[in-house]
């Protein structure tokens, strides 16, 4: 059974530096065991290249299987949606501190714009950049780009976020 939850956005170990807080959210939603839900297979396609805390951001390279494609062997619109909303909530963790953002989010609405097809076996970047993050709401920018660098993929991504309830003396 899997578990409730994701330790990394509910609860992450701050003690950690940016990067390693990144790779661990990855880490928890590729390999829990027990869990193998629709996000997984996309993100297992996403590798980890950088983060950024002064620009608020983070870089993936994702390389496009057939299993993430359509019947015309392209990108399917579904499979990059999803692989957007885990990918653009990573960049949060760059700004993440106690109190803030340190106890979890949610989507509210992810709002994602198809420019150019994505044949299957492109190395692809993935570029996350945090547009605005307050104590309710948070904004992020996700882009798909070509080899070519030119954008095949945008979306905005809303977030909603947690708060924890105020500790009591």
């Amino acid at each position: 059974m899997a578990s409730k939850g994701v330790q990394s956005y509910n609860q992450p170990d701050l003690s950690l530096s940016i990067e390693d807080r990144i790779k661990r959210l990855h880490q928890e939603l590729t390999s829990t065991p027990g869990y193998n839900g629709y996000d997984v297979s996309g993100l297992k396609q996403c590798k980890f290249i950088s983060a950024d805390a002064p620009s608020q951001s983070c870089v993936w390279e994702l390389v496009v299987i057939p299993q993430l494609c359509n019947k015309s062997g392209n990108l399917h619109g579904g499979a990059a949606a999803t692989i957007l909303d885990s990918l653009t909530s990573t960049a949060l963790l760059t700004i993440a501190k106690h109190g803030f953002l340190d106890a979890g989010h949610v989507s509210r609405a992810l709002n994602t714009t198809y420019l150019r097809p994505v044949p299957v076996g492109t190395k692809c970047i993935v570029e996350c950049e945090i547009v605005a993050a307050g104590k309710k709401t948070c904004m992020v920018r996700g882009v798909i780009r070509l080899p070519d660098g030119k954008v095949a993929v945008h979306c905005a991504h809303d977030k909603v976020v947690f708060q924890r309830p105020p500790t009591k003396l």
